[in-house]
């Protein structure tokens, strides 16, 4: 249960919180009978506009006609069963594929009766003991058609040594042969894979994690979380402990001393941008979903609400900014899909943990009624500054009569639970140019920071016609300073 402490807690957020409104999206809630528990646990769209849906009660279920306009008029059948908690779930090559603690399994509908008739293990062999936090995630198909998985770390009474693989990423690939390709996750709940094919995964604050981030998964990166040193010694693994092990300093400064260590690529600050970061999708949608494609939509289960993350590489490492998106979901948001018309699809639970949310399960679809917000739709760094663009045109004095600040701090890195920001510093910001189509701002910045976060508040600015900017904050994670052209 939610502690009234622990609600007051999350209200105070909420309340913080701001995010585009109903003016723009649309929250649609999809219907299903009161006697299936729907705690999604992965989501996945299959043509002829059908949406499969795992819960984590170990069934599968499939929604005909979930794009309904009301939400109401959808049929639920009862595809597979029987399945151990499974947390993911993609559809390929005519198959649903998912997740469960200790395998990948392939399911098929052979004589065509919509009921699973053939459950294959497709891959298997890494750690499970009976402790609970011992989630497998995904899978997560590349172009490559490799599958990804992430393996979250032991914790709770019965862990054991996270040993076999607890706190790393597989690749698996098409004939079920898998490696680790990097650890150090602590619960990495959410796969992303953006247009060039990279993949991302998202962790949750904890310890050796004061805020919940957006990492880059490539091979031999080691993400922070230490408890998977207990593989590093197993054949096969993708990094060896480093020696001597830096602690208790800054993160920028533990990254330099330790390179083998690779903090988040994208930083999403305790409470400012949520408590619990799940699933991470990629908007492809080609504009059908607002003016963000090519960005990602991360879940956030605590606040019950969706946040959305720009990023750009500037010298061989991913970095961007995190911007609050979509509040007012009932449940914990764990999972997301985008529909065939472009659509959004929102799994919802809560079971075990808490969210600010009414119900602890459920399915949502979110749309967009062709309104762009008036929003910052990106953020990109210069070597004095930032370059910021919007989604509708300001004057030169609307951006005058606007206040803008900006602050920048990081974390430590260290084993206790979470932590505050350290090392702040205020900013002065010069806004050095407005486009003449008014899309676009340069921002000038003094003291700009390699590995800190830049915390930028806007308040005030209006857009041409009128409407104010929805978020008015954003968090660029600066990991580095682009060169002079």
């Amino acid at each position: 249960m939610v502690t009234k402490r622990h609600a007051l807690s999350l209200l105070a957020v909420l309340l913080a919180f701001t995010a585009h409104g109903a003016e723009s999206y649309q929250i649609v809630n999809i219907q299903h009978p009161e006697d299936l528990i729907l705690e999604a646990g992965g989501l996945a769209k299959i043509p002829g506009g059908k949406l499969a849906v795992s819960t984590r009660r170990g069934e599968v279920w499939i929604a005909e006609n979930p794009y309904a306009k009301d939400g109401k008029r959808v049929k639920w059948k009862r595809f597979a069963s029987a399945l151990h908690e499974p947390l993911g779930l993609a559809f390929h090559d005519g198959a649903l594929y998912t997740a469960q603690r200790s395998e990948v399994t392939r399911m098929a509908d052979s004589n065509g009766d919509g009921i699973a008739d053939e459950y294959r293990c497709i891959a298997k062999g890494w750690g499970v003991t009976g402790a609970y936090h011992e989630y497998a995630y995904g899978p997560k198909f590349d172009p490559a058609g490799n599958m990804w998985v992430t393996l979250n770390c032991t914790m709770g009474p019965m862990a054991l040594p996270n040993k076999e693989w607890r706190g790393y990423s597989l690749r698996i690939s098409p004939d079920g042969q898998w490696q680790p390709v990097s650890g150090g996750m602590r619960s990495p709940c959410g796969i992303g894979i953006n247009e060039v094919g990279d993949v991302f995964y998202s962790d949750q604050q904890g310890h050796w994690n004061s805020a919940c981030g957006i990492h880059h998964i490539r091979q031999g990166a080691f993400h922070g979380h230490i408890p998977s040193f207990a593989s590093c010694e197993l054949p096969g693994a993708p990094f060896a402990k480093p020696e001597p092990f830096v602690e208790n300093v800054p993160v920028p400064e533990a990254a330099q001393r330790m390179p083998v260590y690779k903090p988040a690529a994208v930083w999403m600050p305790y409470r400012k941008m949520g408590m619990s970061t799940t699933d991470i999708v990629l908007d492809d949608t080609g504009g059908k979903f607002g003016p963000f494609t090519g960005q990602f939509f991360v879940g956030e289960l605590t606040l019950s609400c969706i946040n959305r993350v720009f990023m750009e590489k500037v010298g061989g490492e991913y970095q961007g900014a995190c911007f609050p998106f979509l509040e007012g979901f009932e449940g914990g948001v764990l999972r997301l899909e985008f529909g065939e018309d472009g659509s959004l699809f929102v799994g919802e639970t809560s079971r075990g943990w808490n969210s600010a949310g009414s119900r602890t399960y459920g399915l949502d679809r979110v749309i967009w009624n062709k309104r762009a917000p008036f929003a910052m739709r990106t953020m990109e760094a210069r070597a004095g500054g930032f370059h910021c663009t919007f989604t509708q045109p300001v004057t030169p004095a609307a951006v005058a009569a606007a206040t803008w600040q900006m602050r920048s701090y990081t974390y430590e890195y260290h084993a206790s639970y979470g932590g505050p920001d350290i090392n702040v510093k205020d900013l002065s910001v010069k806004v050095a140019s407005i486009a003449k189509d008014g899309l676009s701002a340069e921002l000038e910045i003094q003291g700009l920071r390699e590995g800190y976060i830049h915390e930028l508040t806007v308040t005030g600015l209006l857009s041409n016609g009128g409407s104010p900017l929805t978020p008015t904050i954003a968090h660029y994670t600066l990991n580095k300073i682009p060169t002079a052209p």
